[in-house]
């Protein structure tokens, strides 16, 4: 790791080697997170995703990204393409002071002149590894440091370090549910058995439980596991009406209490009044049970999970919903069901909404996409919708949530092209998607220019145009402190912005654009110097371009300079010299001067 580290901060980049389970992909994160620095982004590349630049194009890296190429689980195809680009992406990496970290798939062949840039990861010693995520969960040095057989036994196997990290919390669980006088020896036992396959045990107690109420109470004790007394009596009952299981016509008096019935299925009320089986991880066996052998049950879980969301409870706290969210969304996912739960959520926001169920379908496609194996699935599902589906109910804000919040942390590029597709099409007045776009560039340069560029190819129809004024933010345009010239000095930024503002000039009316512009004219006159100019200049090229109406739209430039003056931070006066500099680029323009700039006595002189 301390090679690694090094390689990466005298070169930029380092390509990491070892084998499955060594932490290699961990210590790749690690890396770039100590890399991180006011400017840039964190950006996994995911080279073979249609919406994804190529990896040779300079224009996927920005000043001081963090950049992830995670090629473990490539073939040799995949792993061959990327070697090819690598040349061409390391150079825009050193030329942007950014960090590369390229994972590279177990085996492979590394080019000779990437061999350099090569480490081995070796992982480090399970039992060290084991101790730290012990310590790291609160067990005292006492504790963990303390010779024990079922440690011995469970780190004696090379394991992978997910394994490893799986079992500590398994140790951590233990400990939170066993009696005073269970120490350490135990929790490590009672974690060992709970890795164990129950599949025969759990089928074995369902055959025994043949009535209704208690095979709903076992489905939701696994599905709320750890939830309040109140919260699993409410929603067991829940359950048994959304499957319309009839009533035992019992009085009420004569029913089994609910802790008659939590033994049963061999769970317990803690003090607290918290529900937890008596057997760690028993819950997780539960749940894949009835998932895989009652398939007709599926469809009714996602109706009666919503249900219990909206449960008006004090003990139905955020933590709760997540949690019985994240059990169901974890059975689609591990069987390969990620359409069953895309199609869940966009239920969830289009039928007889609520906060809570918004917030359910923004956690189950959260699943989703953090999902390793089905991931990939998730963003190209979101993508067709934000581009091609027509959006009912809330649905539309919640894609925006996933965008911007969880989408954008590790795929920026993927996340803006996203929100454009949703504004471009958005009818709430509020613009949240427009919001969490301009939100999403103002911590980018690069996500800036690539929105810019993707405007001017669009044909600037009317929505884009008012994506547009929101994105051409005079002072993030101009502002070169984090690299040797500003976007604004740029020739392909200077392309975009002068086509945007030409469809901007010659279809809208001035009361619509001129805010806009006069924002321009107040930072030129603010001392950017050179980068002020080249703001008039662009404003002017682009009324140029409006063929028979430009004499008109550049008496309405003028005017709106004056007008522009009263309104000035700077004052009037440094105003007023913006303006005279703008009226001579449009007379140079338009042949009536010479382009050499105005006499200084010419200042202030209105003609």
């Amino acid at each position: 790791m301390g090679k690694a580290r090094a390689v990466l901060a005298d070169t930029g980049t380092v390509v990491l080697d070892g084998a499955p389970g060594s932490g290699r992909t961990s210590a790749a994160r690690v890396l770039l997170r100590e890399c991180r620095r006011d400017s840039g982004v964190f950006h996994e590349l995911l080279p073979d995703e249609e919406d994804e630049l190529a990896l040779h194009d300079p224009a996927l890296v920005g000043t001081g990204d963090q950049l992830l190429l995670d090629l473990s689980a490539a073939d040799e195809r995949q792993w061959s393409a990327a070697q090819a680009d690598l040349p061409a992406l390391r150079k825009a990496v050193h030329e942007q002071r950014a960090h590369l970290v390229v994972v590279m798939p177990r085996g492979g062949t590394l080019d000779p002149d990437l061999q350099y840039y090569r480490v081995t990861i070796q992982p480090p010693p399970g039992r060290q590894v084991l101790r730290r995520h012990l310590r790291m969960h609160g067990m005292s040095y006492e504790h963990y440091m303390r010779p024990d057989v079922t440690v011995e036994e469970f780190v004696g196997l090379d394991r992978p370090m997910r394994e490893i990290a799986d079992f500590a919390d398994l140790v951590r669980r233990a400990r939170e549910t066993a009696r005073p006088n269970e120490g350490f020896a135990h929790w490590c036992a009672t974690a060992l058995r709970a890795r164990n396959d129950r599949r025969r045990e759990v089928a074995a107690r369902v055959t025994e439980l043949r009535e209704a109420p208690q095979r709903a109470l076992l489905i939701a004790v696994s599905m709320l596991h750890g939830a309040h007394a109140d919260v699993i009596h409410r929603a067991a009952q829940f359950l048994l009406r959304t499957l319309r299981s009839p009533s035992d016509g019992v009085p009420l008096l004569q029913h089994k209490d609910l802790a008659e019935r939590l033994a049963e299925i061999s769970a317990d009320t803690e003090p607290s009044g918290h529900v937890r089986f008596v057997e760690l991880d028993y819950d997780s066996a539960v749940r894949a049970h009835f998932w895989d052998h009652m398939p007709d049950l599926r469809p009714h879980l996602g109706t009666w999970v919503s249900n219990v969301v909206d449960l008006n409870d004090p003990h139905v706290v955020p933590a709760v919903r997540d949690g019985l969210v994240a059990r169901l969304a974890g059975q689609y996912l591990r069987t390969g069901r990620g359409d069953g739960l895309a199609h869940l959520a966009e239920r969830w926001s289009t039928e007889a909404t609520s906060r809570a169920r918004l917030e359910a379908a923004v956690h189950a496609l959260t699943c989703g996409l953090e999902d390793p194996s089905l991931g990939r699935e998730f963003r190209a599902r979101i993508y067709q919708w934000c581009v091609h589906r027509r959006l009912r109910g809330e649905f539309a804000q919640v894609l925006v949530r996933i965008c911007a919040d969880v989408l954008a942390a590790s795929h920026p590029d993927q996340a803006l092209l996203r929100l454009y597709y949703l504004a471009r099409r958005e009818r709430d007045p509020a613009q949240p998607a427009l919001e969490a776009l301009v939100g999403l560039m103002a911590g980018s340069r690069r996500l800036r220019r690539r929105l810019l560029d993707r405007l001017a190819r669009s044909g600037l129809p009317l929505s884009d145009i008012h994506i547009f004024l929101r994105a051409s933010d005079p002072v993030p345009l101009t502002d070169s402190s984090d690299t040797t010239r500003a976007l604004v000095e740029e020739n392909e930024v200077q392309h975009s912005l002068t086509t945007c503002w030409h469809a901007v000039l010659a279809e809208l009316p001035r009361a619509a654009w001129q805010p806009h512009v006069a924002r321009w004219l107040h930072r030129a006159a603010d001392g950017t110097g050179h980068r002020g100019e080249l703001l008039l200049d662009l404003l002017v090229s682009s009324a140029q371009r409006c063929g028979e109406r430009r004499g008109e739209v550049f008496a309405a430039l003028y005017a709106s300079a004056r007008d522009a003056e009263r309104t000035a931070p700077q004052g009037p006066a440094r105003s007023a010299e913006t303006t005279e500099l703008l009226l001579h680029k449009i007379s140079v323009v338009q042949g009536l001067r010479s382009a050499d700039p105005p006499p200084a006595s010419a200042k202030g002189t209105r003609p």
